[in-house]
């Protein structure tokens, strides 16, 4: 599977991490059945069944020692 870089935070207190945006770095992994990949073998397919599974490299931009705010809720 490729790896794409995703830039977020990270908070500490429940360890959620929350991203923010994807930077457009790919680690290819120049699979066939990989749907991100370049060498993917339905280029033209509008709907191919190889799965859109995007596992992700995770950057922390800042951290938080408190808990996300969806967690502090749930409290």
């Amino acid at each position: 599977m490729c790896h794409h870089e995703i830039v977020g935070d990270y908070y500490r207190g429940c360890g959620h991490f929350h991203g923010r945006y994807f930077t457009g770095d790919v680690s290819d992994c120049n699979s066939q059945r990989c749907k991100t990949s370049k060498s993917h073998m339905h280029k033209t397919a509008t709907n191919c069944g190889c799965p859109p599974v995007v596992t992700e490299n995770r950057r922390v931009q800042n951290l938080y020692q408190t808990p996300h705010p969806d967690c502090q809720r749930t409290r």
